[in-house]
């Protein structure tokens, strides 16, 4: 009778098992975590949040001294070529020492021309000192010339070369002096030139902050200047997406809120880290927990927007 039971007991074990292992291979298989985890972070595009920029950035124009603004030679909106003056501040100062200098070098000039001809004068006087030298010393080894003109001529054929020492010394002299006013008329040209802001490349002028009669000081930029370069979509991606963009990806960028592109391209520069704050952020401090990575779309020949443009950049994803 007991080993009825217990042969009752197995059978109803083995029915259960097997029942349990008919349902759950009825269940579907979970997909395998690698591929959940492409499909969930491979997205078809990836959108951040930029701005239109030229590729060589924005710069704040400023100078290297304090002054008073005397002449104003562009408006904002002008292009200007490289070394072209865009403001001049008031320089008489300068521009008197310049001249003074320019002044300095023209006498110093004059002075060793002088010094050179008279040296050429006293060579060729010593040339014939030398030969009447010369014959009166064959004259008086023969007793035919008397000793007191051997005595004269021979003192003057010395004095004759003493006397070229004493004006090389001198133009020698006089052409050192000529390299010092010349560094000193580079140190006025440098300090005039402090005076002129010159456009650091060919580019455009976008905004000018002051006006005739306006102090500035270095301090404080008095506008700002675009490099001529390719216009570019400054964008920063999340960090969830930052390693899944290569340069070469094609890109288009669309206004915020809109669907549309307005301009294509392809991303032309990748940061190679991840920022502790938004590119984006006016104020120290702000989003610091936020980490992106800064990425450049350059746009297609032809596009034209304005610079500042606040844009979504969408970067056509690839596996």
């Amino acid at each position: 009778m007991r080993f009825l039971k217990y042969a009752y007991l197995v059978l109803i074990l083995i029915i259960a098992g097997t029942f349990f292992i008919l349902m759950d291979g009825c269940k579907e298989k979970p997909a395998p975590l690698e591929k959940s985890i492409n499909e969930d972070f491979f997205p078809e595009n990836i959108v951040g949040i930029g701005r239109i920029e030229p590729e060589l950035r924005i710069l704040d124009l400023s100078t290297e001294v304090s002054g008073i603004v005397s002449k104003v030679y562009f408006k904002p909106g002008d292009f200007i070529s490289a070394g072209e003056p865009i403001i001049e501040l008031f320089n008489a100062i300068e521009e008197a020492r310049l001249d003074q200098e320019n002044a300095k070098i023209q006498i110093q000039l004059n002075e060793i021309k002088a010094a050179q001809a008279a040296l050429a004068s006293t060579r060729i006087r010593k040339e014939n000192a030398e030969v009447s030298y010369n014959r009166t010393k064959q004259l008086f080894e023969e007793n035919v010339e008397a000793k007191s003109e051997y005595d004269r001529v021979k003192t003057e054929l010395e004095s004759l070369t003493e006397e070229i020492k004493r004006l090389e010394a001198l133009v020698v002299s006089a052409q050192n002096r000529l390299k010092q006013n010349q560094a000193d008329k580079k140190l006025a040209q440098a300090e005039y030139a402090r005076k002129i802001v010159t456009a650091p490349g060919d580019g455009q002028l976008l905004a000018l902050d002051i006006t005739l009669g306006s102090l500035v000081s270095p301090e404080k930029p008095f506008g700002t200047f675009a490099h001529k370069s390719p216009l570019t979509a400054r964008c920063e991606i999340d960090e969830l997406f930052a390693d899944q963009v290569k340069t070469g990806q094609k890109a288009y960028i669309r206004f915020q809120g809109r669907e549309e592109p307005i301009a294509r391209g392809e991303v032309s520069f990748a940061g190679p880290y991840l920022r502790k704050k938004s590119i984006f952020s006016d104020e120290v401090g702000e989003l610091e927990d936020r980490r992106v990575r800064e990425i450049w779309i350059r746009l297609e020949e032809g596009t034209e927007l304005l610079f500042g443009t606040r844009i979504e950049c969408v970067i056509q994803n690839e596996r």
